[in-house]
């Protein structure tokens, strides 16, 4: 997360505002395409998970290979769309200034090798999931985080056009990165192995799966880069440079809480499987509440010094509506916590034709209702408002669906996560509002703020967060952890 943030700055004053603007928005065409693999790749994680608990190594097998199978015509697809609907919309719709199409033309196609290989890798980084050997992300992690610093570094000494030569060498890298995986989980995985699958019902399965997770993944596109593109068409490359960095932001501190969850999922997964849905939503509840903390801990120094943070990492000057953006994507994303620790369950059961079709629906509200606002003369953050209004309202419709498939209990559900989430949240701004309003901007000021933010929210958390039976457990590990030593 340090890292990102860090190289952030080095990126955006070597490129120049124009050129990371760019940058960000071209990227955004093949994300759009790329939503097909987010969606594919939830389908492959749950089945995959799904026989590895419940100990049948045939269906795993035959599981993995048809996804592999399904995610290299995706990406054949990919290739096709890209240099063809995706190329028009580059040369005819794009807010571009004439003399760097030639640089946003290569940035594009970059960009479109990288989504490919990355579609091809999905089934291998699911596998590593299922199994839950998280310690291989971590060693992956410091490596792409020391990566990311010397390529940052890199763009000074480019031998040509700072923008493609940065857009190629983070393709090389991120390849390399996935390439490392895919070795790693054939040596490691008897499933992961390529064979041809002839299996008519088990691909239907899975796109039957696939197929409504992709229209999700389409709803979160509209709301990501189909955002971006409409800012480009009203505003230009400068706001969404500042859209740019607040997604640095909000990727930075996303990254961090994820682990959570992702360590969450496999278990969750798996109690579904054996028929125990009283501790798939015991997990899941734990695992909202706890995230929605650490998140919390992250986002609220954050906010209430966003402007002093922003200035000394990017510098005296850095594009307008940076902070608002920021501020206003981190509240979204506290919110989104506990719907990604919902999905867990919810792709656990999965049945999730109903709840995609009516939450994307609105999801996908969001893109021609924030054109209409800006048509109207709105400001560039109010589509992040109506992002942020929607996105409550799906949470709370997904609960209710939810439950018509695997009952349970409301109570619990309001007692457990959402009563305790809000109390922490109201009584945990005191600390940091105090210190904004009675202390001038400086590093002293932040490192004030941060300290204690954190020690509030660690005290209030054990409070309010951990109920009685959590307590005891974690002071038993402290105990066991100290005899051991």
């Amino acid at each position: 997360m340090v890292v990102t943030f860090f190289t952030s700055r080095i990126v955006l004053q070597v490129l120049g505002e124009t050129d990371y603007g760019i940058y960000n928005v071209v990227g955004g065409i093949v994300t759009m395409m790329a939503f097909l693999n987010g969606a594919l790749g939830a389908s492959t994680s749950r089945f995959l998970t799904y026989h590895l608990g419940r100990g049948d190594t045939d269906a795993l097998k035959k599981t993995f290979a048809a996804t592999l199978n399904l995610h290299i015509l995706i990406a054949v697809l990919v290739i096709i769309l890209g240099e063809t609907v995706g190329l028009w919309f580059f040369y005819e719709k794009l807010n571009i200034p004439d003399d760097r199409i030639a640089a946003a033309f290569w940035v594009y196609q970059f960009s479109i090798i990288t989504t490919c290989v990355n579609f091809t890798q999905v089934p291998f980084n699911a596998s590593i999931i299922s199994h839950e050997n998280m310690s291989i992300y971590a060693y992956v992690g410091l490596y792409e985080a020391v990566s990311r610093l010397g390529i940052a570094y890199l763009i000074y000494v480019s031998p040509i056009d700072r923008l493609v030569f940065y857009a190629l060498i983070y393709m090389f890298n991120t390849v390399l990165v996935q390439f490392f995986y895919r070795i790693y989980t054939k040596k490691r995985y008897e499933e992961c192995r390529f064979q041809i699958v002839t299996d008519k019902a088990l691909y239907k399965q899975l796109l039957s799966y696939g197929g409504w997770d992709l229209f999700g993944g389409l709803a979160s596109v509209a709301q990501g880069q189909g955002i971006n593109i409409v800012l480009n068409l009203f505003f230009g490359p400068s706001v969404n440079a500042a859209r740019a960095i607040a997604v640095q932001i909000q990727t930075g501190v996303t990254a961090f809480v994820q682990n959570i969850t992702v360590a969450f999922r496999p278990q969750v997964i798996k109690s579904y499987a054996i028929g125990d849905s009283s501790k798939m939503y015991g997990l899941t509840f734990k695992a909202a509440k706890y995230s929605y903390a650490v998140m919390l801990a992250l986002t609220l120094p954050i906010c209430f010094e966003i402007t002093f943070i922003l200035s000394k990492w990017l510098g005296a000057s850095y594009p307008d509506k940076t902070e608002i953006f920021a501020i206003l994507m981190l509240a979204n994303l506290q919110c989104e916590t506990i719907h990604s620790a919902f999905l867990m369950s919810y792709h656990a059961i999965g049945k999730i034709k109903l709840g995609n079709s009516i939450c994307g629906t609105l999801m996908i509200l969001s893109l021609p209702l924030s054109y209409l606002f800006l048509r109207m003369g709105a400001e560039a953050e109010m589509t992040f408002v109506v992002i942020l209004l929607i996105n409550i309202m799906c949470q709370l419709i997904s609960w209710v669906i939810v439950h018509r498939y695997v009952p349970f209990n409301y109570r619990g559900l309001v007692l457990q996560v959402y009563l305790p989430c809000l109390s922490l949240t109201i009584c945990s701004v005191m600390v940091p509002y105090f210190v904004v309003n009675h202390f001038d901007s400086s590093w002293y000021r932040l490192l004030i703020t941060i300290i204690l933010t954190e020690i509030w929210l660690f005290s209030l958390s054990w409070l309010i967060i951990v109920n009685k039976g959590e307590k005891i457990k974690i002071k038993q590990l402290i105990r066991n952890r100290i005899c051991k030593h």
